[in-house]
Protein backbone atom coordinates (compact mmCIF):
# COMPACT_ATOMS: atom_id res chain seq x y z
CA UNK A 1 0.00 0.00 0.00
CA UNK A 2 1.27 3.64 -0.60
CA UNK A 3 1.86 5.97 1.42
CA UNK A 4 -0.41 7.85 -0.16
CA UNK A 5 -3.29 5.46 0.64
CA UNK A 6 -2.22 4.85 4.40
CA UNK A 7 -2.15 8.45 5.12
CA UNK A 8 -5.54 8.46 3.75
CA UNK A 9 -6.93 5.38 5.73
CA UNK A 10 -5.15 7.05 8.83
CA UNK A 11 -7.48 10.20 7.89
CA UNK A 12 -10.80 8.39 7.14
CA UNK A 13 -10.45 6.52 10.42
CA UNK A 14 -9.34 8.92 13.14
CA UNK A 15 -11.04 12.23 11.49
CA UNK A 16 -9.54 15.43 11.56
CA UNK A 17 -8.02 15.22 15.04
CA UNK A 18 -7.03 11.79 16.84
CA UNK A 19 -6.83 13.56 19.89
CA UNK A 20 -10.14 15.55 20.20
CA UNK A 21 -12.14 13.11 18.25
CA UNK A 22 -10.71 10.38 20.97
CA UNK A 23 -11.39 12.82 23.62
CA UNK A 24 -14.77 13.51 22.02
CA UNK A 25 -15.74 9.84 22.74
CA UNK A 26 -14.74 9.35 25.93
CA UNK A 27 -16.55 12.52 26.77
CA UNK A 28 -20.11 10.65 25.06
CA UNK A 29 -19.96 7.31 26.66
CA UNK A 30 -19.64 9.51 30.09
CA UNK A 31 -22.02 11.87 29.25
CA UNK A 32 -24.73 8.42 28.40
CA UNK A 33 -23.11 7.29 31.55
CA UNK A 34 -24.59 10.31 33.41
CA UNK A 35 -27.55 10.42 31.68
CA UNK A 36 -28.34 6.60 33.00
CA UNK A 37 -27.49 7.16 36.79
CA UNK A 38 -29.79 10.54 36.53
CA UNK A 39 -32.77 8.42 35.61
CA UNK A 40 -32.06 5.53 37.72
CA UNK A 41 -34.59 5.44 40.73
CA UNK A 42 -31.99 5.72 43.52
CA UNK A 43 -30.91 9.29 42.86
CA UNK A 44 -32.77 11.87 44.46
CA UNK A 45 -31.75 14.58 42.54
CA UNK A 46 -31.11 13.69 39.01
CA UNK A 47 -31.71 16.65 36.94
CA UNK A 48 -27.71 17.61 37.06
CA UNK A 49 -26.76 14.35 35.95
CA UNK A 50 -29.20 14.37 33.17
CA UNK A 51 -28.67 17.74 31.93
CA UNK A 52 -24.74 17.46 32.13
CA UNK A 53 -25.28 14.15 30.25
CA UNK A 54 -27.33 15.55 27.46
CA UNK A 55 -24.73 18.57 27.20
CA UNK A 56 -22.05 16.15 26.62
CA UNK A 57 -23.58 13.91 24.52
CA UNK A 58 -24.98 16.70 22.34
CA UNK A 59 -21.68 18.89 22.59
CA UNK A 60 -19.55 15.72 21.44
CA UNK A 61 -21.60 14.44 18.64
CA UNK A 62 -21.25 17.78 17.12
CA UNK A 63 -17.38 17.74 17.62
CA UNK A 64 -17.25 14.31 16.33
CA UNK A 65 -19.89 15.10 13.21
CA UNK A 66 -17.63 18.09 12.48
CA UNK A 67 -14.49 16.68 12.99
CA UNK A 68 -15.04 13.40 10.86
CA UNK A 69 -14.46 11.19 14.08
CA UNK A 70 -18.14 9.35 14.15
CA UNK A 71 -16.13 6.76 12.00
CA UNK A 72 -13.77 6.23 14.82
CA UNK A 73 -16.93 6.42 17.48
CA UNK A 74 -18.25 3.15 15.24
CA UNK A 75 -15.19 0.65 15.88
CA UNK A 76 -15.64 1.69 19.79
CA UNK A 77 -19.43 1.11 19.36
CA UNK A 78 -18.88 -2.11 17.48
CA UNK A 79 -16.47 -3.68 20.38
CA UNK A 80 -18.72 -2.87 23.13
CA UNK A 81 -21.86 -4.28 21.02
CA UNK A 82 -19.71 -7.03 19.77
CA UNK A 83 -18.21 -8.35 23.03
CA UNK A 84 -21.83 -7.72 24.76
CA UNK A 85 -22.99 -9.55 22.88
CA UNK A 86 -21.33 -12.85 22.43
CA UNK A 87 -21.19 -12.79 26.04
CA UNK A 88 -25.60 -12.08 26.13
CA UNK A 89 -25.64 -14.93 23.77
CA UNK A 90 -23.74 -17.36 24.94
CA UNK A 91 -24.66 -17.12 28.90
CA UNK A 92 -28.62 -17.26 27.64
CA UNK A 93 -27.41 -20.17 24.72
CA UNK A 94 -25.85 -21.90 28.34
CA UNK A 95 -29.60 -22.15 29.29
CA UNK A 96 -31.97 -22.33 26.62
CA UNK A 97 -34.89 -23.97 28.53
CA UNK A 98 -34.20 -21.21 31.16
CA UNK A 99 -34.47 -18.09 28.38
CA UNK A 100 -37.33 -20.50 26.54
CA UNK A 101 -39.65 -20.42 30.29
CA UNK A 102 -38.55 -16.72 30.30
CA UNK A 103 -40.50 -16.31 26.77
CA UNK A 104 -43.09 -18.36 28.17
CA UNK A 105 -43.48 -15.83 30.67
CA UNK A 106 -43.92 -13.10 28.35
CA UNK A 107 -46.43 -15.00 25.96
CA UNK A 108 -48.94 -15.50 28.83
CA UNK A 109 -52.26 -14.88 28.53
CA UNK A 110 -52.12 -11.79 30.87
CA UNK A 111 -48.77 -11.12 29.61
CA UNK A 112 -47.91 -9.96 26.12
CA UNK A 113 -51.34 -12.02 24.43
CA UNK A 114 -53.62 -9.70 26.59
CA UNK A 115 -52.39 -6.36 24.37
CA UNK A 116 -50.86 -8.80 21.21
CA UNK A 117 -52.72 -12.11 20.99
CA UNK A 118 -50.57 -13.52 18.12
CA UNK A 119 -47.91 -14.25 20.67
CA UNK A 120 -50.00 -16.75 22.42
CA UNK A 121 -49.53 -18.66 19.43
CA UNK A 122 -45.46 -18.54 19.92
CA UNK A 123 -45.43 -20.76 23.08
CA UNK A 124 -45.60 -24.36 21.48
CA UNK A 125 -42.25 -22.59 20.12
CA UNK A 126 -40.38 -21.18 23.24
CA UNK A 127 -37.30 -23.51 22.99
CA UNK A 128 -36.88 -22.84 19.09
CA UNK A 129 -37.03 -18.55 19.75
CA UNK A 130 -34.84 -19.02 22.76
CA UNK A 131 -31.59 -21.44 20.66
CA UNK A 132 -32.61 -18.82 17.39
CA UNK A 133 -32.33 -15.44 19.78
CA UNK A 134 -28.90 -17.02 21.18
CA UNK A 135 -27.46 -18.10 18.05
CA UNK A 136 -28.06 -14.55 16.09
CA UNK A 137 -26.75 -12.98 19.14
CA UNK A 138 -23.39 -14.53 18.88
CA UNK A 139 -23.24 -14.34 15.07
CA UNK A 140 -24.19 -10.65 15.15
CA UNK A 141 -21.86 -10.19 17.75
CA UNK A 142 -18.68 -11.53 16.05
CA UNK A 143 -20.18 -9.85 13.05
CA UNK A 144 -20.15 -6.75 14.01
CA UNK A 145 -16.22 -7.07 15.78
CA UNK A 146 -15.05 -8.24 12.29
CA UNK A 147 -17.20 -5.94 9.91
CA UNK A 148 -18.26 -9.09 8.36
CA UNK A 149 -21.72 -8.04 5.67
CA UNK A 150 -21.81 -5.07 7.74
CA UNK A 151 -25.04 -3.59 6.41
CA UNK A 152 -27.11 -7.01 6.76
CA UNK A 153 -25.64 -6.74 10.14
CA UNK A 154 -26.61 -3.39 11.13
CA UNK A 155 -29.66 -3.81 10.00
CA UNK A 156 -30.42 -6.58 11.62
CA UNK A 157 -28.67 -5.02 14.99
CA UNK A 158 -31.30 -2.37 14.36
CA UNK A 159 -34.06 -4.12 14.58
CA UNK A 160 -33.57 -6.46 17.08
CA UNK A 161 -32.72 -3.91 19.37
CA UNK A 162 -35.98 -2.22 18.20
CA UNK A 163 -37.54 -5.03 19.14
CA UNK A 164 -35.77 -6.13 22.64
CA UNK A 165 -36.16 -2.10 23.50
CA UNK A 166 -40.04 -1.97 22.94
CA UNK A 167 -39.97 -4.92 24.62
CA UNK A 168 -38.26 -4.12 28.04
CA UNK A 169 -40.25 -0.28 27.77
CA UNK A 170 -43.55 -2.65 27.77
CA UNK A 171 -42.51 -4.50 30.92
CA UNK A 172 -41.56 -1.73 32.83
CA UNK A 173 -44.87 0.37 32.16
CA UNK A 174 -46.35 -3.00 33.34
CA UNK A 175 -44.76 -2.93 36.57
CA UNK A 176 -44.72 0.91 37.37
CA UNK A 177 -48.69 0.66 36.28
CA UNK A 178 -48.67 -2.64 38.95
CA UNK A 179 -46.94 -0.54 41.46
CA UNK A 180 -49.49 2.28 40.91
CA UNK A 181 -52.36 0.47 41.70
CA UNK A 182 -51.12 -1.33 44.84
CA UNK A 183 -50.28 2.10 45.67
CA UNK A 184 -54.00 3.27 45.62
CA UNK A 185 -54.94 0.31 46.28
CA UNK A 186 -56.78 -1.33 43.50
CA UNK A 187 -56.35 -5.05 42.04
CA UNK A 188 -53.83 -5.28 38.74
CA UNK A 189 -54.85 -7.91 36.77
CA UNK A 190 -52.18 -8.06 34.52
CA UNK A 191 -48.96 -10.25 34.33
CA UNK A 192 -45.93 -8.24 34.62
CA UNK A 193 -42.32 -9.94 33.88
CA UNK A 194 -40.24 -8.70 36.64
CA UNK A 195 -36.80 -10.41 35.08
CA UNK A 196 -36.04 -9.41 31.16
CA UNK A 197 -34.03 -12.81 31.05
CA UNK A 198 -31.49 -10.50 28.89
CA UNK A 199 -28.48 -12.45 31.01
CA UNK A 200 -30.05 -16.06 31.92
CA UNK A 201 -29.73 -16.47 35.50
CA UNK A 202 -26.26 -14.99 35.19
CA UNK A 203 -26.57 -12.12 37.03
CA UNK A 204 -29.00 -13.35 40.13
CA UNK A 205 -26.17 -16.32 40.08
CA UNK A 206 -23.19 -14.57 40.19
CA UNK A 207 -23.49 -10.76 41.83
CA UNK A 208 -27.25 -11.90 43.81
CA UNK A 209 -30.16 -9.98 41.66
CA UNK A 210 -30.92 -9.43 38.19
CA UNK A 211 -31.87 -5.87 36.36
CA UNK A 212 -35.12 -4.76 37.25
CA UNK A 213 -37.18 -4.10 34.27
CA UNK A 214 -36.46 -0.04 34.07
CA UNK A 215 -32.76 -0.99 34.37
CA UNK A 216 -33.05 -3.67 31.63
CA UNK A 217 -34.78 -0.68 29.16
CA UNK A 218 -32.03 1.77 30.18
CA UNK A 219 -29.16 -1.21 29.12
CA UNK A 220 -31.10 -1.44 25.78
CA UNK A 221 -31.49 2.30 25.12
CA UNK A 222 -27.57 2.54 25.99
CA UNK A 223 -26.98 -0.20 23.66
CA UNK A 224 -29.31 0.58 20.66
CA UNK A 225 -27.61 4.19 20.53
CA UNK A 226 -24.35 2.15 20.15
CA UNK A 227 -26.28 0.35 17.70
CA UNK A 228 -26.96 3.42 15.87
CA UNK A 229 -23.48 4.81 15.84
CA UNK A 230 -22.86 1.96 13.80
CA UNK A 231 -25.53 1.73 11.47
CA UNK A 232 -25.03 5.61 9.97
CA UNK A 233 -21.48 4.20 9.65
CA UNK A 234 -22.35 1.40 7.98
CA UNK A 235 -20.96 2.30 4.15
CA UNK A 236 -17.84 3.03 5.65
CA UNK A 237 -17.60 -0.05 7.42
CA UNK A 238 -15.46 -3.15 5.50
CA UNK A 239 -14.43 -6.43 6.53
CA UNK A 240 -11.19 -5.95 8.42
CA UNK A 241 -7.70 -6.00 7.51
CA UNK A 242 -5.88 -8.44 9.66
CA UNK A 243 -4.39 -5.27 11.49
CA UNK A 244 -7.78 -3.96 12.00
CA UNK A 245 -8.63 -7.66 13.25
CA UNK A 246 -5.92 -7.72 15.75
CA UNK A 247 -7.32 -4.28 17.06
CA UNK A 248 -11.26 -5.03 17.11
CA UNK A 249 -10.83 -8.47 18.67
CA UNK A 250 -8.12 -7.12 21.81
CA UNK A 251 -10.57 -4.40 22.69
CA UNK A 252 -13.63 -6.61 21.91
CA UNK A 253 -12.16 -9.34 24.53
CA UNK A 254 -11.76 -6.70 27.15
CA UNK A 255 -15.38 -6.19 27.16
CA UNK A 256 -15.42 -10.12 27.39
CA UNK A 257 -13.14 -10.38 29.88
CA UNK A 258 -15.25 -7.79 31.83
CA UNK A 259 -18.14 -9.59 31.95
CA UNK A 260 -16.54 -13.30 32.20
CA UNK A 261 -15.47 -11.33 35.36
CA UNK A 262 -18.89 -10.80 36.59
CA UNK A 263 -20.20 -13.70 35.68
CA UNK A 264 -17.64 -15.45 37.62
CA UNK A 265 -17.47 -17.84 34.44
CA UNK A 266 -13.97 -17.90 32.26
CA UNK A 267 -15.55 -19.59 29.34
CA UNK A 268 -17.00 -16.93 27.25
CA UNK A 269 -13.02 -15.74 26.82
CA UNK A 270 -12.24 -18.91 25.14
CA UNK A 271 -15.36 -19.43 23.61
CA UNK A 272 -15.25 -15.87 22.06
CA UNK A 273 -11.59 -16.32 21.17
CA UNK A 274 -12.84 -19.37 19.24
CA UNK A 275 -15.16 -18.01 17.28
CA UNK A 276 -13.41 -14.74 16.08
CA UNK A 277 -9.77 -16.62 15.52
CA UNK A 278 -11.85 -19.79 14.45
CA UNK A 279 -13.56 -17.15 11.57
CA UNK A 280 -10.67 -16.05 10.64
CA UNK A 281 -9.71 -19.33 9.72
CA UNK A 282 -12.28 -20.61 8.26
CA UNK A 283 -12.82 -17.54 6.03
CA UNK A 284 -9.23 -18.47 4.64
CA UNK A 285 -9.97 -21.49 3.14
CA UNK A 286 -11.61 -22.28 -0.13
CA UNK A 287 -14.51 -23.53 0.32
CA UNK A 288 -15.87 -23.10 -3.36
CA UNK A 289 -17.70 -19.11 -3.82
CA UNK A 290 -18.40 -18.60 -1.29
CA UNK A 291 -17.33 -15.28 0.82
CA UNK A 292 -15.24 -14.56 3.32
CA UNK A 293 -17.50 -13.07 5.83
CA UNK A 294 -20.24 -15.45 4.64
CA UNK A 295 -18.08 -18.48 5.95
CA UNK A 296 -17.62 -16.27 9.21
CA UNK A 297 -21.10 -16.45 9.37
CA UNK A 298 -21.73 -20.06 8.96
CA UNK A 299 -18.74 -21.27 11.55
CA UNK A 300 -19.84 -18.68 14.36
CA UNK A 301 -23.72 -20.04 13.40
CA UNK A 302 -22.40 -23.76 13.18
CA UNK A 303 -20.62 -23.60 16.80
CA UNK A 304 -23.19 -21.51 18.36
CA UNK A 305 -26.30 -23.99 17.43
CA UNK A 306 -24.19 -26.98 18.44
CA UNK A 307 -23.07 -25.31 22.22
CA UNK A 308 -27.48 -24.63 22.53
CA UNK A 309 -28.76 -27.85 21.14
CA UNK A 310 -25.92 -29.54 23.72
CA UNK A 311 -26.97 -27.65 26.66
CA UNK A 312 -30.65 -27.66 25.96
CA UNK A 313 -30.49 -31.78 25.32
CA UNK A 314 -28.67 -32.12 28.78
CA UNK A 315 -27.68 -29.43 30.95
CA UNK A 316 -26.17 -25.72 31.48
CA UNK A 317 -22.39 -26.11 31.70
CA UNK A 318 -22.39 -23.31 33.62
CA UNK A 319 -25.46 -23.66 36.29
CA UNK A 320 -25.95 -19.88 38.30
CA UNK A 321 -29.48 -21.33 40.00
CA UNK A 322 -29.32 -21.84 43.41
CA UNK A 323 -29.61 -25.71 43.19
CA UNK A 324 -26.55 -25.65 41.42
CA UNK A 325 -23.98 -29.32 42.66
CA UNK A 326 -22.57 -28.47 45.75
CA UNK A 327 -25.21 -25.95 46.77
CA UNK A 328 -26.98 -26.33 50.26
CA UNK A 329 -30.45 -25.71 49.65
CA UNK A 330 -31.77 -25.41 53.84
CA UNK A 331 -28.81 -22.96 53.47
CA UNK A 332 -30.11 -21.01 50.52
CA UNK A 333 -33.88 -21.26 52.00
CA UNK A 334 -32.19 -19.32 54.94
CA UNK A 335 -30.25 -16.51 53.54
CA UNK A 336 -33.73 -14.09 53.42
CA UNK A 337 -33.09 -11.63 55.73
CA UNK A 338 -35.94 -8.71 56.27
CA UNK A 339 -36.04 -5.77 55.29
CA UNK A 340 -35.73 -2.93 57.94
CA UNK A 341 -38.25 0.18 56.86
CA UNK A 342 -39.05 3.03 59.45
CA UNK A 343 -43.01 4.69 58.93
CA UNK A 344 -44.18 7.91 58.99
CA UNK A 345 -47.56 8.15 59.73
CA UNK A 346 -49.68 11.77 58.53
CA UNK A 347 -53.03 12.13 59.80
CA UNK A 348 -54.82 15.17 59.95
CA UNK A 349 -55.63 17.34 63.15
CA UNK A 350 -59.55 17.77 63.21
CA UNK A 351 -59.40 20.90 65.80
CA UNK A 352 -57.02 22.97 62.83
CA UNK A 353 -57.37 21.39 60.10
CA UNK A 354 -53.34 20.54 59.35
CA UNK A 355 -52.08 17.52 58.87
CA UNK A 356 -48.87 16.14 61.04
CA UNK A 357 -46.75 13.75 61.57
CA UNK A 358 -45.49 11.17 63.58
CA UNK A 359 -43.45 8.37 64.00
CA UNK A 360 -45.32 5.09 64.79
CA UNK A 361 -44.76 5.19 68.39
CA UNK A 362 -46.46 8.03 68.92
CA UNK A 363 -49.97 5.82 68.81
CA UNK A 364 -51.36 7.26 72.00
CA UNK A 365 -51.51 10.78 70.08
CA UNK A 366 -52.59 9.87 66.72
CA UNK A 367 -54.62 6.59 67.75
CA UNK A 368 -57.12 9.49 69.40
CA UNK A 369 -59.82 9.55 66.72
CA UNK A 370 -61.37 12.28 67.82
CA UNK A 371 -58.63 14.21 67.25
CA UNK A 372 -57.18 12.73 64.17
CA UNK A 373 -57.97 11.19 61.09
CA UNK A 374 -55.74 9.08 58.67
CA UNK A 375 -54.55 10.53 55.70
CA UNK A 376 -51.35 8.94 54.62
CA UNK A 377 -48.35 6.87 55.73
CA UNK A 378 -44.35 7.62 54.02
CA UNK A 379 -42.09 4.64 54.37
CA UNK A 380 -38.52 4.95 54.51
CA UNK A 381 -36.17 1.72 54.07
CA UNK A 382 -33.23 1.93 56.28
CA UNK A 383 -31.76 -1.84 55.67
CA UNK A 384 -32.80 -3.24 51.95
CA UNK A 385 -33.98 -6.98 52.99
CA UNK A 386 -32.38 -9.24 50.83
CA UNK A 387 -34.73 -12.06 49.31
CA UNK A 388 -33.98 -15.75 49.48
CA UNK A 389 -32.52 -17.24 46.63
CA UNK A 390 -34.71 -20.74 47.09
CA UNK A 391 -38.58 -19.88 48.43
CA UNK A 392 -40.19 -22.53 47.28
CA UNK A 393 -38.75 -25.58 47.60
CA UNK A 394 -41.97 -27.19 49.35
CA UNK A 395 -43.04 -31.12 48.77
CA UNK A 396 -46.22 -32.39 50.19
CA UNK A 397 -47.29 -36.22 50.19
CA UNK A 398 -50.94 -37.25 51.22
CA UNK A 399 -50.64 -39.15 54.30
CA UNK A 400 -52.50 -42.24 53.24
CA UNK A 401 -49.45 -42.46 50.82
CA UNK A 402 -46.99 -42.34 54.11
CA UNK A 403 -45.09 -45.58 54.10
CA UNK A 404 -44.79 -47.63 57.52
CA UNK A 405 -40.79 -46.66 57.37
CA UNK A 406 -41.37 -43.45 56.71
CA UNK A 407 -44.02 -42.52 59.43
CA UNK A 408 -41.05 -43.93 61.79
CA UNK A 409 -38.86 -41.13 61.07
CA UNK A 410 -38.51 -38.53 63.58
CA UNK A 411 -39.60 -35.39 61.81
CA UNK A 412 -42.48 -37.13 60.29
CA UNK A 413 -43.86 -38.81 63.56
CA UNK A 414 -43.56 -35.26 64.61
CA UNK A 415 -45.85 -33.97 61.59
CA UNK A 416 -48.42 -36.89 62.13
CA UNK A 417 -48.71 -36.40 66.36
CA UNK A 418 -49.23 -32.40 66.22
CA UNK A 419 -51.82 -32.87 63.40
CA UNK A 420 -53.50 -36.29 63.21
CA UNK A 421 -56.22 -35.45 65.76
CA UNK A 422 -57.11 -32.51 63.00
CA UNK A 423 -57.98 -34.50 60.48
CA UNK A 424 -58.93 -38.54 61.58
CA UNK A 425 -61.31 -39.19 64.11
CA UNK A 426 -62.98 -43.07 65.01
CA UNK A 427 -66.25 -43.54 63.23
CA UNK A 428 -68.97 -46.59 63.42
CA UNK A 429 -71.10 -48.10 60.34
CA UNK A 430 -74.80 -48.42 62.01
CA UNK A 431 -76.83 -50.28 59.81
CA UNK A 432 -80.91 -49.82 60.36
CA UNK A 433 -84.30 -49.47 58.77
CA UNK A 434 -83.27 -46.45 56.61
CA UNK A 435 -80.20 -47.70 55.96
CA UNK A 436 -76.21 -47.55 57.16
CA UNK A 437 -75.56 -44.51 59.32
CA UNK A 438 -71.53 -43.10 59.64
CA UNK A 439 -71.74 -41.89 63.42
CA UNK A 440 -68.98 -41.24 66.36
CA UNK A 441 -68.49 -44.36 68.78
CA UNK A 442 -69.17 -41.69 71.74
CA UNK A 443 -73.05 -41.41 70.05
CA UNK A 444 -73.61 -44.74 70.08
CA UNK A 445 -76.39 -45.59 72.54
CA UNK A 446 -78.49 -48.91 72.29
CA UNK A 447 -81.08 -46.67 73.73
CA UNK A 448 -81.52 -44.81 70.48
CA UNK A 449 -80.11 -47.66 68.33
CA UNK A 450 -81.70 -50.82 69.78
CA UNK A 451 -80.16 -54.03 68.91
CA UNK A 452 -83.26 -55.48 67.58
CA UNK A 453 -83.13 -52.55 65.03
CA UNK A 454 -79.79 -51.74 64.12
CA UNK A 455 -76.81 -53.46 63.53
CA UNK A 456 -73.80 -51.87 64.75
CA UNK A 457 -70.52 -52.09 62.94
CA UNK A 458 -66.54 -52.19 64.47
CA UNK A 459 -65.10 -48.69 64.70
CA UNK A 460 -62.78 -47.25 62.71
CA UNK A 461 -60.42 -44.49 61.93
CA UNK A 462 -61.32 -42.22 58.91
CA UNK A 463 -61.30 -38.86 57.52
CA UNK A 464 -63.34 -36.49 59.34
CA UNK A 465 -63.94 -34.56 56.66
CA UNK A 466 -63.64 -37.03 53.11
CA UNK A 467 -62.87 -33.52 51.40
CA UNK A 468 -59.97 -32.53 53.84
CA UNK A 469 -57.13 -34.50 52.85
CA UNK A 470 -54.29 -34.81 55.71
CA UNK A 471 -51.64 -33.22 54.01
CA UNK A 472 -47.67 -33.55 55.33
CA UNK A 473 -45.11 -31.01 54.33
CA UNK A 474 -42.27 -32.93 53.68
CA UNK A 475 -39.69 -30.79 53.15
CA UNK A 476 -37.72 -30.63 56.67
CA UNK A 477 -38.03 -34.31 56.03
CA UNK A 478 -36.04 -34.42 52.37
CA UNK A 479 -33.60 -32.30 53.86
CA UNK A 480 -32.60 -34.13 56.42
CA UNK A 481 -32.12 -37.25 55.22
CA UNK A 482 -28.67 -38.40 54.68
CA UNK A 483 -29.07 -39.33 51.36
CA UNK A 484 -32.27 -39.32 49.07
CA UNK A 485 -32.94 -39.26 45.36
CA UNK A 486 -34.92 -36.97 43.69
CA UNK A 487 -36.94 -37.61 40.53
CA UNK A 488 -38.17 -34.32 39.05
CA UNK A 489 -41.00 -34.09 36.45
CA UNK A 490 -41.71 -30.53 35.04
CA UNK A 491 -44.36 -31.69 32.28
CA UNK A 492 -45.46 -35.39 32.98
CA UNK A 493 -47.37 -35.31 29.44
CA UNK A 494 -44.13 -34.91 27.30
CA UNK A 495 -42.02 -37.11 28.56
CA UNK A 496 -40.18 -39.81 26.64
CA UNK A 497 -40.68 -42.75 27.98
CA UNK A 498 -37.78 -44.35 26.67
CA UNK A 499 -35.73 -42.76 29.71
CA UNK A 500 -37.74 -44.12 31.99
CA UNK A 501 -36.00 -47.95 32.39
CA UNK A 502 -32.76 -45.79 33.71
CA UNK A 503 -34.53 -44.46 36.33
CA UNK A 504 -36.56 -47.39 37.11
CA UNK A 505 -32.83 -49.32 37.78
CA UNK A 506 -31.67 -46.38 39.86
CA UNK A 507 -34.78 -46.44 41.81
CA UNK A 508 -34.54 -50.11 42.01
CA UNK A 509 -30.65 -49.67 43.18
CA UNK A 510 -31.57 -47.14 45.89
CA UNK A 511 -34.33 -49.53 47.84
CA UNK A 512 -31.96 -52.38 47.51
CA UNK A 513 -29.34 -50.34 49.78
CA UNK A 514 -32.62 -48.42 51.70
CA UNK A 515 -32.21 -44.98 50.09
CA UNK A 516 -35.73 -42.94 49.58
CA UNK A 517 -36.27 -42.16 46.44
CA UNK A 518 -38.85 -39.60 45.18
CA UNK A 519 -40.57 -38.18 42.29
CA UNK A 520 -41.36 -34.16 42.53
CA UNK A 521 -43.83 -33.07 40.27
CA UNK A 522 -46.79 -30.88 39.74
CA UNK A 523 -48.92 -32.82 37.97
CA UNK A 524 -52.47 -34.16 38.39
CA UNK A 525 -52.84 -37.98 40.15
CA UNK A 526 -55.13 -39.00 37.19
CA UNK A 527 -52.04 -37.94 35.05
CA UNK A 528 -49.68 -39.58 37.85
CA UNK A 529 -51.35 -42.88 37.84
CA UNK A 530 -51.90 -43.15 33.66
CA UNK A 531 -47.64 -42.63 33.96
CA UNK A 532 -47.22 -45.20 36.58
CA UNK A 533 -49.41 -47.83 34.70
CA UNK A 534 -47.72 -47.02 31.35
CA UNK A 535 -44.17 -47.53 32.46
CA UNK A 536 -44.92 -50.05 34.91
CA UNK A 537 -43.44 -48.01 37.70
CA UNK A 538 -44.12 -47.14 41.15
CA UNK A 539 -42.16 -44.70 43.02
CA UNK A 540 -43.54 -42.67 45.45
CA UNK A 541 -45.11 -39.01 44.31
CA UNK A 542 -44.92 -35.56 45.80
CA UNK A 543 -46.70 -32.79 44.93
CA UNK A 544 -44.15 -29.43 44.20
CA UNK A 545 -44.43 -26.39 42.65
CA UNK A 546 -44.14 -26.42 39.16
CA UNK A 547 -41.94 -23.26 38.52
CA UNK A 548 -39.63 -24.87 41.36
CA UNK A 549 -39.38 -28.25 39.04
CA UNK A 550 -37.94 -26.20 36.09
CA UNK A 551 -35.02 -24.51 38.07
CA UNK A 552 -34.11 -27.64 39.77
CA UNK A 553 -33.13 -29.65 36.50
CA UNK A 554 -33.61 -27.83 33.25
CA UNK A 555 -34.28 -31.32 31.83
CA UNK A 556 -37.85 -33.22 31.68
CA UNK A 557 -37.22 -35.71 33.63
CA UNK A 558 -34.30 -35.27 35.84
CA UNK A 559 -32.80 -36.78 38.58
CA UNK A 560 -30.58 -35.30 42.07
CA UNK A 561 -28.85 -37.03 44.64
CA UNK A 562 -28.83 -34.92 47.88
CA UNK A 563 -26.75 -35.41 51.46
CA UNK A 564 -28.42 -33.36 53.98
CA UNK A 565 -30.00 -31.10 51.82
CA UNK A 566 -26.52 -30.62 49.78
CA UNK A 567 -26.83 -31.09 45.94
CA UNK A 568 -24.12 -33.78 45.48
CA UNK A 569 -25.03 -34.01 41.53
CA UNK A 570 -27.61 -33.87 39.47
CA UNK A 571 -28.07 -35.73 35.88
CA UNK A 572 -30.41 -34.66 32.88
CA UNK A 573 -32.54 -37.70 31.34
CA UNK A 574 -30.20 -38.36 28.44
CA UNK A 575 -27.20 -39.44 30.78
CA UNK A 576 -28.80 -41.38 34.00
CA UNK A 577 -25.78 -43.17 34.84
CA UNK A 578 -26.01 -46.61 36.03
CA UNK A 579 -26.33 -47.17 39.73
CA UNK A 580 -23.64 -48.81 40.43
CA UNK A 581 -21.43 -46.02 39.20
CA UNK A 582 -23.49 -43.81 41.25
CA UNK A 583 -22.99 -46.05 44.69
CA UNK A 584 -18.96 -46.01 43.69
CA UNK A 585 -18.92 -41.93 43.16
CA UNK A 586 -20.67 -41.29 46.24
CA UNK A 587 -19.72 -44.64 48.75
CA UNK A 588 -23.79 -45.30 49.10
CA UNK A 589 -22.94 -48.44 50.25
CA UNK A 590 -21.19 -47.75 53.45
Amino acid sequence: MSEHSLRKERIDLMGRSSVLNILGIILNLTGLTLVVIGYHDSVEDGFIYKLIGFILMGATLFSMFMLKGLFLFSYIARGLVGGLFIVSGLVKANDPWGFAFKLEEYFEPEGLAHDFPFFADLTPYVLHLSILICVVEIVLGVAVIVGGKIKLASWSLVLMMAGFTWLTWYTAACVEASELALAAGEEYTRQCVTDCGCFGDALRGSVGRSLTPAESYWKDLVLFYLVFIIFINQWKIKLNTPKQNWAMVSFSMVVVIFFSWVFGWIFPIFFALFALLGSFVISNLNIGKIGKAWKMAIFTTVISLIFSLYTSSYLPIKDYRPYAIGNNIQAEMDKEVPAEIEFVWIYKNLATGENEEFATSDYEIYGDKEKYEYVDRKETVLTPGVEAPIKDFVASLDFESLGEKEKEHAIIDSIIAANYDMYYEEKMVVTGPYGPDTISPLDYDTLYYPDSVYTAGEPFISLADPTMRFTLDLTQYLLSLDKVFLMTIRDIESVNDSHIPDFKAVYEGAETLGIPFYVISPASQDKIDAFCERNDFYPTFLAFDGTEVKILVRSNPGLLLLDKATVLDKWPSRSIPDFEDISSDYNLSE
